[in-house]
């Protein structure tokens, strides 16, 4: 592991001092993106040293202002020294950072030069005021859609502007906080439109599906396949794509039944897994895995024997007489390199562009062309520009992992997902989520997959699918079917359970229908709403359509009190409530009244003190807290019970809601009470 090197500014110094100290340091002490890294470079390619998770594209970072619009390199270069505390900012951070450097990074630091630019003509971060910090604020608004991560970014260089004293006034600037999500929403048009962006159309999904099954080209079985996985169990697409090919489990559960899952390595903190697959997906799962062993048995075995044979060039069997063959003419070139049948006439043009293509010198050999001449290329160099075709890092494929090229389900041949370029025959790749996601999403030149066979939605809109609606899909539905919160966690591969949150995605008519679907049905529901009367002339569906008519969340689960009718009569009284209902497995909501029973015990020990104490009113509060805390004693007892599965909807019982005259009775008592016990009430006159 690389020494970890902290630059350390000098107090007493100048920011300007400190400000060079700082960009020598970096300069030349660091070795961030490798120790012969050109510094004075306004472009530094850092693919190599980079966490690009399942991508297969170049990472470059670029020193310039923005360009002019959207794809372009016109930008010019940052104006110095912004620039080289640019260059010295950046390799610092990611030294002392995991997270991977991004385009957030730079367009903070862009957003910053031309708020330099913009308030006053300087170039220099040591001028940088609040006014900087707004403007480039106000940039990235302008810029960006969604600017929170750069606007964060922006945050942290003003945050290490003024702790290293690289500012002449360090005063260090916040951005607004933005409005977070409150996980009790839902209802209104925000969480509508949420909920719309975050999860897939049954559109899509029935499309999807369908291709799935008729699926013909290898780039559509991959595509299709990758989809049928991410239904089965909730993952993320860079975890699928870096997974084994030998990744299936198969085993039989208690009641003999067989059971299949995928072993699972996530990639945010959670441990080794195997994520299992609800029976009803277990055979498309197995399909879909089947599709990608099968697309990558040929590519896996290239692979294996480049590990046996780094610094040799791959040539199937019946080629392996051109291996003894000092030079090679095109159309064997054409042989060695692609996968392709021959053709004399196409193997010679193909042959002669792809040479020229990786700069590999030919001469002509044999005289003229009717004496057999023809142009010749060295083995050797076609060997070296192979072998520099392997991936980076081959034969390892993942270092956190250890994951092998040889071992990767979705390894193919180079080229053999495009049906416009050669498939070649001797060089491969993983294939990159960037690939997966043209194809759901479309860009203007590549139609997606929905395209391609004709599916469109019922407005006859375009369809659009993310690998990640996937994920809050499965939760969703794990919400929905009362999954206990830590079994959600575990199958999403999570580190914190209180990550599920933000993939729960259910609606207000979700939660109305679960309430619903659970009376009358005693293994979903405990309380009065569990037993329907006998001699109900209704169904069970229409009983319980009159009986909730709406629901809404509360602290400790839901209510499903009628409001059109007449307010609450026990408002905040929840628990001593039978309009009140809470679900097991909610761990959120558990914690909370495990929370509030503790208080309870809390409260009615306070209240007997004050009753024996004999101060006025206690013998309420003693009453009370002891019907809450009796009532919380069931309810925990309910939810610590094994018999009772995660999802059960628990109601209230012997709950006697007081009448308005039993209220008014109750109010009479109370005020005789204050003014029996009042001075002027004992008989003695003033």
């Amino acid at each position: 592991m690389a020494e970890v090197l902290l630059f350390k500014p000098k107090s007493e110094c100048d920011a300007e001092a400190n400000l060079r100290d700082f960009v020598e340091f970096a300069k030349e002490k660091l070795t961030t993106f490798s120790s012969d890294l050109d510094f004075e470079s306004d472009e530094w390619d850092v693919t190599a040293k980079a966490s690009l998770k399942a991508r297969n594209t170049t990472l470059r970072l670029r020193f310039t202002c923005f360009p002019s619009g959207r794809g372009k390199r016109d930008g010019v270069p940052m104006p110095e020294p912004f620039k080289s505390f640019a260059k010295a900012y950046l390799r610092n951070h990611h030294a002392l950072s995991e997270a991977k450097v991004g385009a957030h990074t730079i367009a903070a630091l862009r957003a910053l030069a031309q708020a330099l630019q913009d308030v006053e003509p300087v170039a220099s971060p040591t001028m940088t005021t609040l006014r900087h910090f707004q403007r480039a604020s106000q940039i990235l608004t302008e810029r960006f859609q969604n600017p929170d991560s750069s606007l964060l970014y922006l945050e942290r260089i003003s945050q290490f502007l003024a702790e290293n004293h690289l500012v002449s006034t360090p005063i260090v600037w916040r951005k607004a906080k933005p409005k977070t999500w409150n996980g009790m929403l839902r209802v209104g048009p925000e969480f509508d439109a949420l909920r719309n962006a975050r999860l897939p159309s049954a559109d899509a999904l029935s499309a999807i599906a369908e291709i799935f099954h008729v699926a013909k080209d290898p780039s559509d079985i991959f595509v299709t396949s990758v989809c049928a996985i991410l239904s089965s169990a909730p993952s993320r697409i860079n975890e699928l794509l870096h997974m084994p090919f030998d990744c299936e489990v198969q085993t039989t559960d208690t009641d003999g039944q067989a059971t299949y899952g995928l072993r699972w390595l996530p990639s945010k903190g959670g441990e080794a897994q195997v994520k299992w697959v609800v029976y009803s997906m277990a055979s498309v799962a197995q399909e879909a895995v089947a599709n990608l062993r099968k697309l990558s048995k040929e590519a896996r075995a290239v692979a294996l024997w480049y590990e046996k044979n780094p610094d040799k060039l791959y040539i199937p069997e019946h080629l392996e007489h051109l291996r003894t063959k000092v030079r090679l003419t095109n159309p064997e070139v054409c042989a060695v390199v692609f996968r392709d049948p021959a053709n004399i006439k196409r193997d010679e043009q193909r042959g002669a562009a792809w040479c020229a293509t990786h700069h590999i010198e030919s001469r002509w050999e044999g005289g003229s062309r009717e004496q057999g001449g023809c142009n010749t290329v060295a083995f050797a160099d076609v060997e070296r520009a192979v072998l520099a075709l392997l991936p980076s890092g081959f034969p390892i494929a993942n270092k956190e992992t250890g994951l092998r090229y040889s071992d990767a389900l979705c390894l193919v041949l180079r080229n053999e997902m495009s049906a416009k370029h050669t498939t070649y025959r001797c060089a491969f790749m993983l294939v990159g989520y960037d690939f997966v996601r043209v194809r759901l999403v479309g860009t203007p030149l590549i139609k997606t997959i929905f395209e391609k066979f004709g599916y469109r939605d019922a407005n006859k809109e375009p369809l659009r699918l993310t690998t990640h609606q996937f994920r809050h899909y499965l939760n969703t539905i794990a919400q929905m079917g009362g999954l206990s919160q830590l079994d959600i966690a575990k199958w999403s591969g999570r580190a914190k359970v209180a990550q599920n949150a933000v993939y729960d995605h259910q609606s207000d008519r979700d939660v109305l229908a679960m309430m619903r679907a659970a009376i009358g049905d005693e293994k979903k529901m405990f309380g009065p709403l569990a037993h329907i009367p006998k001699n109900t002339l209704i169904t069970r569906d229409q009983f319980a359509s009159l009986k909730v008519l709406t629901a809404h969340t509360t602290d400790f689960g839901y209510c499903i009190h009628d409001f059109s009718m007449l307010p609450c009569q026990i408002h905040r009284d929840c628990l001593n409530c039978d309009e009140h209902l809470c679900v097991k497995g909610d761990q959120v909501r558990e914690q909370a009244i495990r929370l509030h029973r503790s208080e309870t015990t809390a409260l009615l020990d306070s209240a007997r003190k004050a009753f024996g104490e004999d101060e006025f009113g206690a013998n309420r509060w003693v009453e009370h807290q002891s019907l809450t805390l009796q009532r919380l004693d069931q309810l925990c007892a309910i939810l610590d019970d094994p018999a009772v599965p995660d999802g059960a909807i628990i109601q209230p019982t012997g709950v006697i809601s007081a009448s308005r005259l039993e209220q008014a009775r109750q109010q009479r008592e109370y005020s005789g009470l204050r003014v029996a016990s009042s001075p002027d009430s004992t008989g003695n006159q003033a």
